[in-house]
């Protein structure tokens, strides 16, 4: 089976721009740690981008298929809930690419959707379950967003609520390599940037949150700390992961894009615009995968060895990290977990907060205890 989405989430390569002669700040990896292993719960999906839980609905995962269906999953059925194939575009990075139920979805039957349209162009809406809560109506109840995507690839791809309520998404620069538009760092432009939305205004007003990122495929909010962590797809030598505190009453916070790759700066890149500029707390280069794929910080049971740890990885290698936090804002004791998920295109949870996995592949599995 052909996997578009490895074209999707791998670094583009290319002649590009020059590194600069200071050398990359590496995050020292502290050794190998066995604190999970995976099992696989789910096969026979397409292509799927998102594995999670919806409020109110504890007894099914929901998954996203790149290809424009929207897969509720209950023990052994597969029921589609939505089909959206005939209005997504699945070329490169296209395709259904995030959800986000909203935190009364199980009053209010409503969700948020990400997709590439035709046109391979960004849209935001926001859709109505049915009262059996089960299928969506097929047609978005609001347009919430739309950005037009010069490029094929660099989409990016994450919604999710916050500790504020706000409707957050992250889009990547928009394509190409060494983000040869600049719109990373153009504080005039939403691609390469972190949004976020309040739902219940009309019109929708979309404030920018993060600036300088090439391509956030995924990230998650710790809200015991108010904190986001985001996972940024890299160029040619290095993936990231970023903590960051959100501070609405602060100018957008910079990550660095298209000035540094991770902690590496690029020549004839600048950075732009008033906000703190946020240095990655761990990388890692491709050596050890091409592709990070954002987790979160782990606050389940079923895993006591992992409380508090931040789980990512890897879609080229399969490989899955794991570090805790510090106080000062950090990272430490980063760990590569002896557990692989091959293809990996989503880390999620279910409703009681255990981790589960989606991989292109067409499978979904979960965390399990760790045996010998």
């Amino acid at each position: 089976m052909a996997v578009v989405v490895a074209v999707a989430l791998a670094g583009c390569g290319g002649p590009g721009t020059e590194v600069a002669e200071e050398p990359a700040q590496g995050s020292p990896v502290a050794g190998h740690a066995h604190h999970f292993g995976v099992e696989r719960i789910v096969t026979g999906l397409d292509r799927p981008t998102f594995v999670g839980a919806a409020p109110g609905d504890p007894g099914a995962l929901w998954v996203l298929e790149q290809a424009g269906r929207v897969i509720r999953v209950e023990g052994d059925q597969h029921s589609v809930a939505l089909d959206m194939t005939g209005a997504v575009s699945t070329g490169s990075e296209a395709g259904l690419l995030g959800v986000a139920f909203h935190p009364r979805f199980a009053t209010n039957r409503r969700l948020y959707l990400h997709w590439s349209d035709l046109d391979g162009d960004t849209r935001v809406g926001e859709f109505v379950a049915e009262a059996d809560g089960r299928t969506i109506a097929a047609t978005p109840a609001r347009e919430l967003l739309m950005v037009d995507q010069p490029e094929e690839n660099h989409n990016g791809g994450q919604l999710a609520f916050g500790p504020d309520g706000r409707l957050y998404l992250g889009l990547g620069d928009g394509g190409g390599a060494f983000d040869p538009k600049r719109t990373a760092q153009d504080p005039d432009r939403y691609l390469g940037k972190v949004l976020a939305v309040d739902v219940e205004a009309e019109p929708p007003s979309w404030d920018v949150v993060l600036t300088g990122l090439r391509n956030p495929w995924r990230f998650s909010f710790d809200p015991a700390l108010g904190e986001m962590w985001v996972a940024d797809v890299g160029q040619d030598h290095f993936e990231e992961v970023n903590r960051v505190r959100i501070e609405l009453d602060e100018p957008a916070k910079n990550l660095g894009w298209s000035a540094y790759e991770g902690s590496r700066k690029l020549k004839d890149h600048e950075l732009e615009g008033r906000g703190e500029v946020v240095q990655p707390v761990a990388t890692y280069t491709h050596e050890d995968g091409c592709a990070v794929i954002g987790g979160f910080v782990y606050i389940g049971v079923a895993l006591p060895e992992l409380a508090r740890r931040y789980v990512f990885g890897d879609f080229c290698s399969g490989n899955l990290w794991s570090l805790r936090g510090t106080p000062d804002g950090g990272a430490t004791d980063l760990r590569r977990e002896r557990a692989k998920v091959p293809q990996l295109t989503h880390i999620g949870q279910d409703a009681d907060g255990e981790i589960v996995f989606a991989s292109a592949a067409g499978f979904i599995y979960r965390a399990v205890p760790a045996t010998n």
